[in-house]
């Protein structure tokens, strides 16, 4: 039987600020306080709006 390992190992986030790929961890507070109010890509989102998008122009026309 083999041991089951529980430790989580610890992940490092890159984001690109300024035009460089780094480390959020290194960000200043003004630049992290802007990562963190950025908005996350879901697919079903997309969606949605895609099909709002379609509706809006069919009106329109």
């Amino acid at each position: 039987m083999q041991a089951v390992n529980t430790q989580r190992t610890p992940c490092e986030v890159f984001s690109r600020s300024m035009g460089y790929i780094r480390p959020v961890r290194n960000f200043n507070i003004g630049k992290y306080s802007e990562f963190c109010e950025r908005k996350t890509f879901t697919e079903a989102n997309s969606l949605t709006a895609g099909a709002r998008h379609e509706e809006l122009m069919k009106k329109a026309a």
